[in-house]
């Protein structure tokens, strides 16, 4: 299985290089973090098995079995899609004024973040599964890759990230 820095440090690229280079209306790089991050929720059920062996005194794994589903992915973009048609212009959050736009962007961004964690479960892990419902696993993903290839990987998407942000972003300003 790809390992937590894959999902997040991924799916920040392909957010990014999105924005930069294809949206025709820049979004806030909120987004793009946001998206980072909802790349690596699906695997908080490794830390609820752990809470709920800590608490019961029980050996359960839930890992996989309901939150590595396309079916958030979907219910986001669902979301997204009634937010944009039927949405309101502002909302108030937090006592905050929100526009209708960031609303559609969040879940956007956690569509994107959890569909990425998804696929890449399903290229690149162990089991060849791919949930497309919660607990009902469809088995047509390719062959796994050895720990010493995910590794490279991590590697890999990590130097060509700094790579592109010290290209595009200029961050040799922020040392």
């Amino acid at each position: 299985m790809p390992y937590a820095v894959t999902h997040v440090i991924l799916t920040i690229v392909i957010a990014d290089i999105y924005r930069d280079y294809f949206a025709k209306r820049k979004f806030p790089m909120v987004y793009v973090l946001i998206a980072g991050i909802a790349g690596l929720m699906p695997d908080l059920d490794i830390p609820a098995s752990g809470l709920i062996n800590l608490l019961f005194g029980a050996n359960y794994n839930f890992h996989r079995i309901f939150t590595h589903s396309l079916l958030y992915a979907m219910v986001f973009f669902a979301a997204s899609t009634l937010f944009f048609i039927f949405g309101k212009k502002e909302y108030s959050v937090f006592r905050r004024k929100v526009q209708n736009r960031a609303v559609v962007l969040f879940f956007l961004a956690m569509a994107f973040g959890w569909l990425m964690h998804v696929s890449l479960d399903c290229g690149l892990s162990g089991d060849g599964y791919l949930n497309l419902i919660p607990s009902i696993p469809l088995k047509f993903c390719p062959h796994p890759f050895s720990s010493d290839v995910l590794a490279g990987f991590d590697a890999a998407i990590l130097v060509l990230w700094l790579i592109h942000e010290q290209w595009k972003h200029d961050i040799k300003d922020y040392i």
